[in-house]
């Protein structure tokens, strides 16, 4: 099972409309550096899984004969704007995995088309999507009703923590049971005061909170990216700054 980050950034993205400090000068020129909504994709034997769903061009470039489900975070904007068009294809229903929230985001729910939200997931129970992936969801602190996610394979697991503000202590110790080898988790400022969203300073604690071997960095902000351009983390290190298009193997 093969799991593919399609996007590394925040809600502005990187480069950010108009900003013309280093980091958005030098994602305007190398594509390397650009930043699409948090999000990522797990390929598995039988088909693919979104995990959210935020990029706009979704429609353009997913094979709907592939499409297992899409699996949400939560329902703000940035991690659901592609459904806005997903929703009206021509296709097969869509299994939409995500938490209670009856609000969800504009109209998804009252014309939700092509996409099938009633599979509503329950906090801490397993979901079994295919023979290789299995989700646990488990509660994380946000400013909205969200999931981060155990993705179990059939030997390893790796957590995947959008989104995040904290984690409490029964999701602490639910993913610490898992002995995940990668958390992917939100790193949206630089070391220092931060609102809803994990700075580098509690991005590093939380690392040697859950004492997984690695921790991959994503939701990254343009304050950031120039903080790391004067202060990048050690290259041979445990915690590693996420790229769109990176890919991790989950046996």
């Amino acid at each position: 099972m093969l799991m593919r980050l399609l996007g590394t950034g925040n809600a502005p993205q990187i480069p950010v409309y108009g900003c013309r400090c280093r980091a958005c000068s030098r994602a305007r020129v190398d594509e390397n550096f650009r930043r699409r909504p948090a999000s990522a994709e797990i390929q598995t034997s039988q088909g693919r899984f979104l995990l959210d769903a935020g990029r706009t061009d979704l429609a353009d470039w997913v094979d709907p004969t592939s499409l297992q489900g899409i699996v949400l975070t939560h329902y703000h904007m940035d991690h659901v704007a592609g459904l806005f068009h997903l929703r009206w294809g021509a296709v097969d229903p869509i299994p939409v995995f995500g938490p209670p929230d009856p609000q969800g985001c504009d109209d998804l729910h009252t014309h939700s088309g092509c996409l099938d939200f009633s599979h509503t997931l329950t906090a801490y129970e397993p979901r079994v999507l295919s023979d290789e992936l299995t989700v646990i969801p488990v509660p994380i602190k946000h400013s909205k009703m969200t999931f981060g996610y155990v993705l179990k394979g059939r030997r390893e697991s790796v957590v995947y923590l959008s989104d995040c503000d904290g984690i409490g202590p029964e999701s602490m110790a639910c993913i610490q049971a898992a002995e995940p080898k990668v958390v992917i988790v939100d790193c949206t400022y630089p070391p220092g005061p931060a609102r809803n969203h994990l700075s580098l300073d509690r991005a590093v604690e939380l690392h040697r909170e859950l004492k997984a071997p690695w921790l991959y960095l994503t939701h990254i902000g343009h304050d950031l990216e120039n903080h790391l351009m004067d202060q990048p983390l050690p290259a041979d290190g445990q915690i590693i700054v996420a790229r769109d298009g990176m890919t991790l193997t989950i046996d």
